[in-house]
């Protein structure tokens, strides 16, 4: 166990985390087991976040002579997956209405990529 728990998850940190443990089925090693391999497989293929988890995510504007950041507390609302030349990747809609079986919310932001999603409000740097 880390000495910090972590309370949030994506699929691929849950995924390298049960790896780390070397877990035993009734095929010896966890990495023997058919529905794992499966499962390790569509973490790999599938979007790493899955709808209704909360994420952070940068929030940035201008204003006359200054520009503006926050990071703010969002939900997954929506995904898809896009392509360009050299892979597939997943883009994100964020709300920060509550998370329902089907979202009547408003959406906030559209297409926003995984790689600036945070599970966790990053710390401010420091001296700011």
């Amino acid at each position: 166990m880390t000495k910090e728990p972590i309370n949030y998850w994506s699929l691929r940190s849950a995924i390298e985390q049960i790896q780390k443990c070397g877990f035993e089925c009734e095929g010896g090693s966890i990495e023997n087991n058919d529905a794992w391999v499966w499962l390790c497989g569509i973490a790999r293929k599938g979007p790493e976040f899955c709808p209704g988890q909360g994420v952070w995510f940068e929030v940035k504007a201008e204003a006359p002579g200054a520009k503006l950041s926050s990071w703010a507390h969002f939900y997954i609302v929506g995904c898809h997956m896009k392509s360009d030349t050299e892979r597939r990747y997943f883009e994100y809609s964020l709300s920060q209405d509550p998370p329902g079986p089907w979202h009547y919310g408003e959406v906030h932001y559209r297409n926003v990529r995984g790689e600036d999603l945070r599970l966790a409000k990053p710390e401010p740097a420091e001296g700011k």
